[in-house]
């Protein structure tokens, strides 16, 4: 059997370099000289909400087929119009 070199920029003793994501899901707060600790925590939660932490790992909770996805994103354009229609409907 006849050893094919490796193709690409990596050799196989390299290790990889992963490239840091646009949007980390950690999350860091430092707590302020003097600030209540119940401060902290609300401020912590508030950018938690902010970054969308928990509905991100919610979304990859379970797997979504590309139809079901596909048809759940329909559902939720077409809800949004209907709703500008009736506040246009209004005017």
């Amino acid at each position: 059997m006849r050893h094919h070199k490796r193709k690409g920029p990596r050799s196989r003793n390299q290790k990889r370099s992963y490239q840091k994501s646009r949007r980390p899901s950690h999350v860091s707060i430092y707590a302020k000289e003097g600030e209540h600790p119940e401060r902290t925590i609300k401020r912590f939660l508030k950018k938690c909400k902010k970054e969308k932490v928990i509905e991100q790992a919610r979304k990859y909770d379970y797997y979504e087929k590309p139809s079901a996805k596909r048809t759940r994103e329909k559902a939720r354009r077409r809800a949004v119009l209907k709703k500008l229609n009736e506040q246009n409907k209004k005017t």
